[in-house]
């Protein structure tokens, strides 16, 4: 069972903005910031997010990636969840 959720938006504004305001408006942890700068003034950032929900003892992942290396600023979003066992043991997802 597939429990991912994928969009894709085009925005206009450089990814490190783009990236900026998900990070600013988002209530999750931030778990990783990985940022390509490539030939041309492209660039890749990769963003990870997490957050813990008590209720379902799991927690919720999301990558953003904000990128404009087709000459336009894509921000690629995946979200994903995983529950956590007995023995703090990811079974996959749900």
């Amino acid at each position: 069972m597939n429990d991912m959720a994928r969009d894709v938006f085009s925005v206009k504004m450089t990814p490190l903005e783009a990236q900026k305001m998900v990070e600013k408006n988002l209530e999750a942890d931030l778990v990783s910031v990985d940022i390509y700068n490539l030939e041309n003034n492209k660039s890749i950032i990769v963003t990870i997010f997490e957050k813990y929900y008590a209720r379902s003892n799991s927690d919720a992942g999301l990558v953003v990636i904000c990128e404009n290396t087709t000459g336009k600023t894509l921000v690629k979003i995946t979200s994903t969840g995983s529950a956590i066992g007995l023995f703090q043991i990811d079974w996959g997802n749900r």
